[in-house]
């Protein structure tokens, strides 16, 4: 799927051609720790009496994991879009039985945003896309600059961007770690196909109706005897010879819903040409800018954490420092 809407990013693009950086390019599905630290310490308050629950089981989290991280790019993707992308365009009904973030959390994002860039990090979000488009986009272009990529998220929808053999998808505070081949084995398809998957099996998550009667389970099976979502649409009857149960019912919804299946396939696939994203240097860490420890009590990090925080920082920074120039 190619993205047509063309709203400006929320960071700032690097003008030229993209040169190339080292090491791996790991890319941070943001949301996700924002959410499970909101959902285990709520409105916990942090010492100027502000809902801080969400920051500080964020930066709990960045300290456990990100001194980890190789040296190469670094990016937080965040979501700007879940009320007003191309995709409610599309279909207003998805996402749409989602209640939005409570103030208090929409606060804290902002904070948690902030903090990234006291640290010199890239934090990046758009009004048209998603974060997963962010991700998928800037995997795209490590890609063809022959740089591995690491994307941390427990989100399915990401099994996408693990396509090359040295990409893993890892979920660092639950200790997962998946590779191409360990997708491929769990879903029993190839990550090229996990879009055309979630269109016929239909995605709860996200208020994407697929095919009645149609699980994971048996769209890969479809999958893998006939290819892909197109060559299912081109040849319905053929699903009749792909040995699953209800074969003839299936066919015939595929005849007649092919609009709809497309339309699903729009929803499921990820964006790589979202445009104006940094080029791979532009994402190296920087290290923490001037004043960040002032900022970060202000942020509301507390106060055990901020030397942490500014020595991982500075850390990341030092160590693409010395790949560069060893």
């Amino acid at each position: 799927m190619t993205g047509s809407a063309t709203a400006g990013a929320a960071t700032r693009p690097v003008p030229g051609a993209a040169p190339s950086a080292p090491g791996t390019a790991t890319l941070v599905d943001s949301s996700i720790f924002v959410f499970r630290a909101w959902f285990s310490r709520g409105e916990q308050p942090d010492a100027r009496g502000r809902p801080g629950g969400a920051v500080h089981g964020f930066v709990h989290s960045l300290c456990q994991w990100l001194p980890a991280v190789p040296p190469g790019p670094l990016a937080f993707a965040f979501d700007a879009s879940l009320r007003s992308g191309f995709r409610h365009r599309l279909h207003p009904a998805y996402k749409a039985h989602r209640p939005p973030a409570p103030e208090a959390l929409r606060e804290q994002f902002g904070r948690i945003r902030e903090l990234l860039d006291c640290l010199g990090l890239a934090q990046l979000a758009h009004s048209e896309f998603e974060a997963d488009d962010l991700i998928a986009t800037l995997a795209a272009a490590a890609r063809r600059q022959g740089v591995p990529v690491q994307v941390m998220s427990a989100d399915k929808d990401l099994a996408q961007v693990i396509l090359g053999d040295d990409d893993l998808l890892r979920d660092p505070e639950r200790g997962t770690t998946a590779t191409r081949r360990d997708i491929e084995r769990r879903l029993r398809i190839r990550p090229e196909q996990v879009a055309d998957m979630l269109a016929l099996a239909g995605d709860r998550s996200d208020n994407v109706t697929g095919l009645a009667g149609v699980g994971p389970a048996t769209a890969a099976r479809m999958l893998r005897r006939l290819g892909d979502l197109e060559a299912i649409l081109a040849d319905p009857q053929a699903v009749r010879r792909c040995g699953i149960r209800g074969a003839a019912r299936i066919a015939e919804q595929v005849a007649l819903g092919g609009a709809a299946l497309r339309l699903a396939r729009q929803l499921t696939g990820l964006v790589t040409d979202v445009p104006g994203l940094p080029n791979q240097v532009a994402l190296l860490p920087r290290g923490p800018l001037p004043g960040a420890r002032e900022r970060l009590e202000e942020i509301g990090v507390a106060t055990p954490y901020r030397s942490r925080l500014l020595r991982i920082a500075e850390g990341l920074a030092e160590g693409h420092r010395r790949m560069a120039h060893p």
